[in-house]
């Protein structure tokens, strides 16, 4: 590992349009801890570059998917479940894990801009491609929350994704029997890293 604390900043490249939660708080315990290293982030929103290297200009890269990319280490950091949103007045919530054929009795909200999701490919496998032929799909996830804290339906997400619309009328049940899903990946290059980008590793390590 080389000891080059001179470095001013790291940067990351944040693949796709979703950002984990959990990259704030790394953010925030670099800026606390190391406020002479600063961490930029930059959008790679382009579908047709997903598959490309970032450049030699990026220290990271934060991905929904695994990616291999010559060189680099593609490592898994952040996980959450499939998790049920429904309306906080929802008979449903009298499980604790809603099992799937309930799920399946009820109208399913997705959103358009989710549609390309690694989640949502988890979610067809789980209940069978049973899913599609009974979703009421709306433009944006916001809209998707509020039809479902409206009551006309629900919906299936991470739940860390849901956690952010507790205070919107929504709850949220873990899905019965549901995979892990692996929503972050780390990738870095796999030669030697300098302190400060090893120190930065440590922390995303550190946040769960």
């Amino acid at each position: 590992m080389e000891s080059s604390d001179i470095t001013a900043e790291i940067r990351m490249a944040v693949l796709g349009e979703w950002v984990p939660p959990q990259l704030a708080d790394v953010l925030a315990l670099q800026r606390a801890e190391e406020p002479e290293t600063h961490a930029v982030l930059a959008g790679w929103t382009d579908p047709g570059r997903g598959a490309e290297l970032p450049g030699d200009g990026f220290d990271f890269a934060l991905s929904a998917v695994a990616r291999q990319w010559p060189g680099w280490v593609c490592e898994p950091l952040w996980h959450d479940t499939l998790a049920v949103a429904v309306a906080k007045r929802s008979h449903l919530l009298a499980y604790r894990e809603v099992p799937c054929q309930e799920v399946l009795k009820q109208p399913l909200i997705c959103s358009q801009s989710t549609a390309h999701e690694p989640w949502r490919m988890t979610a067809q496998r789980v209940f069978e491609n049973a899913l599609q032929e009974r979703e009421q799909t709306v433009e944006t996830f916001d809209v998707a929350m509020t039809l479902v804290a409206a009551g006309y339906g629900i919906a299936i997400a991470p739940s860390v994704k849901l956690a952010g619309y507790a205070n919107r009328g929504i709850a949220a049940r873990p899905l019965a029997g549901a995979p892990t899903v692996v929503m972050a990946y780390l990738l870095y290059p796999r030669a030697r890293l300098t302190e400060p980008v090893a120190r930065f590793i440590q922390r995303a390590r550190s946040v769960s």
